[in-house]
C-alpha cells in the first residue's frame, strides 16, 4: 500500500535524478542550437527549419496523452512506468544522433523531409522516455517536502546536463575546425571517416551527436536500475480507451483548477524558455557580436541556475511552491526584460545579467515540475483512481506545445525580418533579435507568476488531502478484513 510519508532514500532521489539527465542533454541542444544547425550549417531556410520543428514538437505533444494511457494501463514486474525507461533508452540516443547528420541535399525539399522526420523519430521516442520518467515523481513518493527534494535532485543534474548541452556543442565544433582539433581527429583515422564533412562544422556536431547518445543511454539505464515504483494499492483507471483519456485530460483542464493553473504556469514558463533559448545564439552573434564568447556566456548561465536548484528547494520547503514561484518570476521578468538593452561589447554587465538570470532561471524548471504530482492526490480524493500517467500525458503535451510554438514563432520572425545566415544583419533583424530575448519572453512570465497568485495548492491543504486518503484506505483495508 502507498503509504503517506514514505522516505527515500539518497540513492533512489541521485539515480532518479540521473535519468533527466538524457533529457536535459538533448532537449538543450537541440532547443539552443539546432534551429541555427540547420539555417546556418544545413543549409535550410528559417521558415522550413522552424516549421520542420514545430511539426516533430507538436506530433511530440500529440503522442504524450497516448503514453499516458499507455504507461497507466501496463502492468509488468517492473512496474507501470520504468519499462519505457529500459526498452526506450537505446532508440532514443539513436535518433538524436540521427538529427545531427543531416545530409547535404541539394534542394529545400529533400532536406525538409529528412529533417521532419528524423524530428518525429526522435519527438516519439522522447514520449516513449520522457512520460513514464517525469511520472515516476508521483509513483515514487507522495510526501510534499521529498517530491520537491525529489525534483530538486532531478532539476540539479538536468540543469548539469543542460549546461554541457547548451555549452559545449559550440566548443566541439570551433575545436574541430581549428588545426589542433583536427590534427588529433586525423590521428584516429576520423580525416577518412569524415571525408569531405572533415575539418567542418558537420563534423563537430557528428561527434557532439555521438558523445551525447551514449552518455544518454547510461543515465537512463542507471534511473531504471535504481528506482522503484511504489503500489498504490488501487485498482486502473476506467478509461479503456486512448481518446476516452485525451477527452478526460481536457476535462481536467476545463474543471479541476489546480491541475490548470499547475499547466498553464508551466506552459508559460516553458515559452518564454523556449524564446529565449532559440534566440540566444542568433542574439549573441548578431546583435552583440560575441560569437567567441558564447559558450563561455551559456555555461554562465547554467551553471548558476545549476547551482540555485538546492538553494531554491530549501526556499520552496519553506514558503510554499507557489509563493515562491510569483516572487522569483516577478524578479526574473525584469532581468530579462534588460537583455534587450545592452549594447554590444559590455561584456561585464552581460555576464552579470547572465549570472542573476541563471540563478531565476533555476526556480522557473524546478517550481513548475514540482507542483504538478500534487494535483495527482487532489484527483485520487475527488474520484478514487490514482492516475499519474494521464497528468503527466497532459502536463508533458502543454509542454511541448509551448516549445513548439516557441520556436515557430521565432523562425518565422527571422524568416519576416530578412535574417540571412553567417551575414551581417539589417538593424530591423537585430532590433527582432533583442525583442525576442527580452520583453517578448518577459511578458510571459510575468503572466505565469500572476497566475500563480491563484494556484489553490499550498502545502497545508496537501497535507490535509493526504490525511483524507490515508483516512479512506484505512477503511478500505477494514471493509476487507485486512
Amino acid at each position: 500500500m502507498f503509504q503517506n510519508h514514505t522516505p527515500l532514500s539518497l540513492k533512489e532521489k541521485i539515480c532518479y535524478g540521473i535519468g533527466d539527465v538524457a533529457n536535459g542533454l538533448a532537449v538543450s541542444s537541440v532547443a539552443l542550437w539546432f534551429l541555427k544547425y540547420l539555417t546556418d550549417v544545413a543549409g535550410l531556410q528559417a521558415v522550413y527549419a522552424g516549421l520542420a520543428i514545430a511539426i516533430g514538437r507538436v506530433w511530440d505533444a500529440v503522442t504524450d496523452p497516448l503514453m499516458g494511457w499507455i504507461a497507466d494501463h501496463t502492468d509488468t514486474r517492473w512496474g507501470k512506468r520504468r519499462p519505457y525507461l529500459l526498452f526506450g533508452a537505446l532508440p532514443y540516443a539513436l535518433s538524436f544522433f540521427s538529427l545531427w547528420i543531416v545530409p547535404e541535399f541539394t534542394d529545400q525539399v529533400h532536406l525538409f523531409a529528412y529533417v521532419t522526420v528524423t524530428l518525429i523519430l526522435f519527438n516519439t521516442f522522447l514520449t516513449v522516455v520522457f512520460v513514464p520518467y517525469t511520472s515516476l515523481t508521483a509513483a515514487i513518493t507522495n510526501d510534499y517536502n521529498e517530491r520537491t527534494s525529489l525534483t530538486g535532485y532531478r532539476m540539479t543534474l538536468s540543469q548539469t546536463a543542460m549546461l554541457i548541452g547548451s555549452a559545449l556543442p559550440a566548443t566541439i565544433v570551433a575545436w574541430s575546425i581549428s588545426e589542433k582539433g583536427q590534427g588529433f581527429l586525423a590521428t584516429f583515422g576520423l580525416d577518412i571517416f569524415f571525408g569531405d564533412w572533415f575539418g567542418s562544422a558537420r563534423s563537430g556536431y557528428t561527434i557532439m551527436a555521438a558523445a551525447f547518445a551514449l552518455i544518454m543511454i547510461v543515465s537512463i539505464l542507471t534511473s531504471f536500475k535504481g528506482t522503484r515504483e511504489k503500489d498504490t494499492g488501487l485498482e486502473k483507471p476506467e478509461v479503456v480507451t486512448p481518446f476516452s483519456y485525451a477527452s478526460s485530460i481536457v476535462s481536467q483542464l476545463v474543471n479541476n483548477h489546480p491541475y490548470r493553473s499547475s499547466v498553464l504556469i508551466l506552459l508559460l514558463t516553458n515559452l518564454a524558455a523556449s524564446s529565449i533559448a532559440v534566440n540566444l545564439p542568433y542574439y549573441l552573434e548578431y546583435a552583440l557580436h560575441i560569437k567567441a564568447k558564447q559558450s563561455i556566456l551559456i555555461a554562465t548561465l547554467f551553471v548558476m541556475a545549476t547551482v540555485s536548484v538546492p538553494i531554491w528547494a530549501l526556499v520552496t520547503k519553506k514558503y510554499g511552491k507557489a509563493e515562491t514561484y510569483r516572487m522569483a518570476m516577478g524578479v526574473y521578468a525584469v532581468v530579462v526584460a534588460c537583455l534587450a538593452l545592452l549594447p554590444a561589447g559590455h561584456l561585464t554587465l552581460l555576464f552579470s545579467l547572465a549570472a542573476v538570470a541563471g540563478c531565476l532561471h533555476g526556480a522557473a524548471l524546478m517550481i513548475p515540475w514540482a507542483m504538478v504530482p500534487d494535483v495527482v492526490e487532489h484527483d485520487e480524493l475527488k474520484t478514487g483512481k490514482r492516475r499519474e500517467g494521464l497528468f503527466y500525458g497532459g502536463t508533458t503535451f502543454s509542454y511541448k506545445m509551448a516549445t513548439a510554438l516557441g520556436v515557430i514563432a521565432s523562425s518565422f520572425v527571422l524568416e519576416l525580418v530578412g535574417y540571412a545566415p553567417n551575414e551581417a544583419q539589417t538593424e530591423l533583424t537585430v532590433t527582432s533579435m533583442r525583442l525576442l530575448v527580452g520583453p517578448f519572453p518577459a511578458f510571459i512570465i510575468l503572466i505565469a507568476a500572476y497566475i500563480a497568485l491563484r494556484h489553490p495548492l499550498n502545502r497545508a491543504k496537501h497535507e490535509k488531502i493526504l490525511e483524507a486518503l490515508e483516512e479512506r484506505r484505512q477503511q478500505i483495508r477494514l471493509a476487507a478484513g485486512d
